[in-house]
């Protein structure tokens, strides 16, 4: 009868045990919401690049320079650090890579002029 209570005693201790354990080293649910990108920047930024004509200012920019972009822009804004612009160009053969610095640079100059953070250019070719 002895052994069988030891038994149980030393089960229940490793159950407790195990349970304390394993809610200690569980991840947080804030550590999941710290990387959720943040909605309000991204809403704050799609203003600011609506109020200050940004696409219409590069698309133009762009033509400017003897390039044929398209009429949009893609964007994909998570963060200051992490903005992302997608252009797509007409009557290219091929983008070398003094085409994507250039285009980068119209970019960030446009972006700079209207207190914007700068952005990751993607640059892609379309055939007509």
């Amino acid at each position: 009868m002895r052994g069988l209570i030891k038994s149980l005693l030393t089960l229940f201790s490793l159950i407790i045990i195990t349970i304390v354990l394993i809610n200690t080293h569980q991840p947080s649910f804030k550590q999941s919401i710290d990387n959720i990108p943040d909605t309000n920047y991204a809403e704050e930024i799609g203003e600011k690049l609506q109020t200050s004509d940004f696409t219409k200012k590069t698309i133009v920019a762009l033509r400017a320079a003897g390039y044929y972009p398209d009429s949009t822009i893609g964007y994909l804004i998570e963060s200051p650090n992490n903005q992302i612009m997608t252009i797509q160009l007409h009557n290219l053969n091929k983008i070398e890579s003094s085409t994507e610095s250039e285009i980068q640079n119209i970019v960030n100059s446009i972006a700079k002029n209207n207190n914007l953070h700068f952005f990751i250019v993607y640059v892609q070719l379309i055939d007509i």
